[in-house]
């Protein structure tokens, strides 16, 4: 025999496998029983060669031919009996052909885990082949040594197993290794009783010295983890970046202090942990570099841990951890590939760690963020159909998953974002009446949070998030005295955040969009609110933008404040306010078009040079008004894939109009009246606008 035994074990056991091979593998036999006979021959020094497969046992049905040969080369069977071995096909496989080569009674146990002999079926530890007779039809009870706590202990377990090996009674084995060990013991007591007396003063010293120290460590990395965890949680509830941000500080001062040599495993963890929690509050603040460094050190920290311990599924969530937060970062940057190369990474993680633990349900809603993430990207790219396929087979799990856990605001929320992106999905496809049930469904997810926690200031947020975005849709159907309604509920409560902590970036941004939809909607009944409603925009979103300058959301809704007071000087014959405002607004745009083009930005692009055009022609330049329509035409006919995405339909109607090409621009009219889309301002004749040129320049 080339193997004195082979290990059989379940992947789950991987640990105790290792363990009990490198055991087997080391194990001296006690000197007084080499060259004696056992029942299974002479007893050598060592125990000899173990088989321990380290790779995947295959996906066929066939154990493999590897595998046979070396059950065949095997003296013994040794089994890690365990729940999910006794649920493994392979284990069963292996102790099945070990049995049907005539050695029935070579196979050895060794407990781990379960309850031997259990009616249980999740507690039975022993492979189903263990309890049925061999291919002679003898049933032999299994010879086991229980690892367990409640059972054997794990070295007492040990020697029973060597025991069996050997063919020696359990114990004459532990007899003579306890006779070993007193032997060793005296050699080492007498050896160290000169160096002890010699070092006994430094050593006391050292011991009350390291003892101190380590309390204080953990006194220390309690605190942490209080400030990290309990303290962090209700600062991110009320949103004070700001009490945040010195917690994070605090806590990076503490490991700076740490000896390298300090640096424990749970240490690292801490750091890593920490790392993310910071990046989190520095893209708050908008300052992206800040975040993606402290993410990517995140991610190395958590690398290391995961490739110390890849079995260990906390490892495996902190590092999925970093690898999501990075894409997310590259993509609010605009990087999308870089966005996607992490998202996948994420994605990736987040599969593998479900499969760890099938019960554990905050592991399973990791593989949906993994889909959603990647199906935001699909959006942000205008791939609509796949974005929106991915975010309703999304959208099913959380309604499967929400009347489970009635009371889980998180869960509820998750939903509601999910519903939200469905919402801008269906509006842009011309799903107008889906759209507007969307960011109903959401605005409701919302509320009910709300109504459970009122001073959470996330909800809160969330909440005028889902206002706006229905506004929007209702405009879109022409349900105005709705949108109107909504809109100014949501700029209350924009307003009161946006004073709660003005350092939240992402808190600044609301109170301007608000006033940006209050200005397109009073336009028409009162343009002196309208113009004045739009300059709080653009002053707002101006003051977002030095804060947070790689912001793209931002700098869209800039592009649009400025579009709109365009607009705005127009309906007043101010051409000149016009044509400034609208070259405002390309300086802002171009650097970012040219960058990372992307369908949200073609329309604001596009839109511009509609008003820029409108402008030119309002000043008597017609040349210069059609060479910016005919932009406009050029940026939304290029990288249509199929059909013209619906959110183009309306700019080029207007663009077509302008430059007296009717009927062209008679079906994607057809298309809008088709799915009942209202246009915010009525299109104009063709080849002309409603603005009346001035007869003097305008100051």
């Amino acid at each position: 025999m080339r193997f004195r035994a082979f290990l059989s074990y379940s992947h789950a056991d991987s640990a105790w496998a290792r363990w009990l091979l490198r055991r087997l593998e080391t194990y001296r036999v006690p000197s007084r029983l080499v060259g004696t006979q056992g029942t299974n021959g002479v007893i050598e020094r060592r125990l000899g060669t173990f088989f321990r497969d380290r790779e995947e046992l295959p996906t066929a049905g066939d154990l493999g031919a590897t595998i046979r040969a070396s059950l065949t080369d095997s003296d013994t069977l040794i089994v890690i009996c365990s729940p999910a071995a006794a649920q493994s096909r392979w284990v069963n496989a292996e102790v099945e052909a070990f049995q049907n080569s005539g050695r029935g009674d070579r196979v050895l146990c060794f407990v781990v885990g379960g309850v031997p002999g259990s009616a249980d079926p999740a507690l039975r530890c022993f492979p189903p082949a263990l309890l049925e007779p061999d291919a002679q039809g003898t049933l032999r009870e299994p010879l086991a040594a229980d690892a367990r706590r409640e059972g054997d202990g794990r070295e007492r377990a040990f020697l029973k197993l060597v025991a069996g090996l050997l063919g020696v009674g359990y114990d004459r084995l532990a007899q003579r290794e306890a006779q070993r060990r007193q032997r060793r013991w005296a050699v080492v007591a007498a050896t160290s009783v000169l160096g002890m007396a010699i070092a006994l003063g430094l050593a006391v010293t050292a011991w009350v010295a390291r003892i101190d120290a380590q309390r204080r460590q953990a006194q220390a990395e309690d605190i942490l983890g209080f400030m990290l965890g309990d303290l962090r949680k209700k600062l991110d509830t009320v949103g004070r970046l700001d009490l945040m941000r010195a917690v994070d500080d605090k806590a990076m001062a503490y490991f700076a202090t740490l000896d390298p040599r300090d640096l424990s495993d749970r240490a690292l963890e801490e750091q890593a942990r920490t790392l993310t929690g910071i990046g989190q509050v520095r893209l708050s603040e908008g300052k992206h570099d800040a975040a993606m460094g402290a993410f990517r050190e995140a991610h190395a920290r958590s690398t290391a841990l995961h490739q110390r311990a890849p079995d260990n599924g906390q490892r495996l969530f902190d590092l999925a951890q970093a690898e999501c937060w990075i894409g997310m970062v590259a993509l609010e940057q605009g990087r999308y590939d870089e966005a996607g190369v992490w998202l996948r990474k994420y994605r990736d993680s987040s599969i593998r760690l479900a499969a760890m633990d099938h019960k554990n349900f905050g592991w399973q809603r990791e593989v949906a963020y993994g889909h959603h993430n990647l199906a935001v990207l699909d959006e942000r790219l205008g791939r609509y159909p796949e974005a929106e396929r991915a975010f309703r087979e999304e959208l099913a799990l959380y309604r499967t998953w929400t009347p489970q856990h009635p009371h889980d605001t998180a869960l509820r929320f998750e939903a509601s974002n999910v519903a939200s992106w469905l919402g801008t999905l269906s509006a842009r496809q011309g799903k107008l009446v889906d759209a507007e049930a969307f960011f109903t469904e959401q605005l409701t997810g919302m509320e009910s949070n709300l109504a459970a926690e009122p001073a959470n200031a996330k909800w809160q947020d969330l909440r005028i998030n889902a206002l706006y975005l229905l506004v929007e849709a209702q405009v879109q159907r022409g349900r105005r005295s709705q949108a109107l309604t909504n809109v100014l509920a949501a700029t209350k409560s924009a307003d009161a955040l946006a004073r709660q902590d003005p350092a939240n970036n992402l808190w600044q941004t609301p109170p301007a969009i608000c006033r940006w939809w209050q200005a397109q909607l009073s336009a028409t009944s009162d343009i002196a609110t309208a113009i004045q409603l739009a300059d709080e925009a653009a002053t707002i979103l101006t003051r977002a933008r030095a804060a947070e300058p790689e912001n793209e959301r931002v700098l869209r809704w800039l592009v649009m404040a400025r579009n709109l007071q365009a607009q705005l000087a127009l309906a007043q014959g101010d051409s000149r306010g016009a044509q400034t405002h609208a070259a405002e607004a390309l300086t802002l745009l171009e650097p970012a078009w040219k960058n990372g083009p992307n369908e949200v930005l073609r329309l604001v692009l596009a839109n511009n040079r509609i008003l820029a055009g409108e402008g030119a022609q309002a000043a008597g330049d017609d040349a210069a008004a059609r060479a910016d329509w005919q932009r406009a035409e050029q940026v939304l006919t290029t990288d249509v894939r199929d059909a013209l995405p619906f959110e183009r339909l309306d700019p080029l109607v207007r663009t077509l109009l302008h430059l007296e090409r009717a009927a062209e621009a008679a079906p994607h009219q057809q298309r809008l009246t088709v799915a009942g889309y209202v246009p915010l301002r009525p299109f104009p004749e063709a080849g002309r606008i409603a603005a009346q040129r001035p007869t003097s320049p305008s100051p």
